[in-house]
């Protein structure tokens, strides 16, 4: 049964989260087996973090409870269906996010928010303009929010420092998010050190991010860079999308029409 929970860190979250002014929801208490099945998946994900990268390994699962805690959010959010790893009909699957994750079939008409995006579709590149601000989610005149049709709805949880930048030099310092409910804050600036490898001889690289980053179906984001310079850059959100099974239940590529 579902009970109302306060979205914030320090009482429901360890880690510190940008709630969008979206502070409580609904909560489900998660089984034993959705447990399992949830740290199923994890581990799949930080057992390669380690193998590539100790350091982002240790920053990711330092985050583990507070995403089981986010597991509990998005069962509530989607009738309290059962959670498995593969997803199964009828019922939630997680999966590390993707760009089938962030994006839906262009056939379905809530691509009209997961469209949104700046990733070109069915990738990791973002074309980056040093002209102005671009957008990760979202855009100058649309909100980003992941999918909300019923029976193939999904929730997505960027992870705090959750994104990864891969190349010879980092495309941008600066950041800002706002959401459909709260544009108060500024930009983002990351300390000077962000120019620098996060491992030794790999061109792997580190945004610090505020916190947590929940992608609702349900309040609109919009989280915007400023280019150091014109370039294709390959950004990795790392993160965990939450999904009805009928939303990602096949090998899928998306379509821009």
């Amino acid at each position: 049964m579902a009970i109302t929970r306060p979205i914030e860190a320090g009482t429901t979250f360890r880690t510190p989260i940008y709630t969008g002014r979206k502070d409580e929801a609904p909560y489900t208490d998660l089984s034993p087996t959705e447990i399992d099945a949830v740290n199923a998946c994890l581990d799949a994900g930080f057992e390669h973090f380690a193998m590539t990268s100790p350091k982002l390994a240790s920053i990711y699962q330092a985050q583990r409870e507070d995403i089981l805690t986010w597991a509990g959010f998005a069962k509530a959010a989607m009738d309290n269906k059962v959670i498995s790893y593969p997803s199964q009909p009828g019922g939630i699957g997680i999966c590390w996010m993707n760009p089938q994750s962030i994006r839906s079939e262009a056939k379905d008409l809530a691509a009209d928010f997961t469209e949104y995006n700046g990733w070109e579709i069915n990738t990791h590149d973002i074309k980056l303009d040093d002209a102005g601000e671009d957008y990760l989610f979202g855009d100058a005149t649309h909100y980003y929010k992941s999918h909300d049709t019923p029976g193939k709805r999904a929730i997505s949880i960027v992870l705090k420092d959750g994104l990864i930048e891969i190349g010879t030099t980092p495309s941008f310092m600066l950041q800002r998010i706002i959401s459909e409910s709260d544009t108060q804050y500024g930009i983002i600036s990351e300390p000077p050190t962000y120019t620098i490898p996060i491992e030794r001889g790999i061109g792997l690289y580190v945004h610090k991010t505020l916190g947590m980053v929940p992608l609702w179906n349900d309040l609109g984001i919009k989280w915007s860079v400023l280019p150091l310079r014109d370039v294709t850059a390959t950004i990795l959100p790392v993160g965990v999308t939450f999904y009805e099974h009928a939303y990602l239940n096949a090998l899928v590529r998306r379509a821009t029409s």
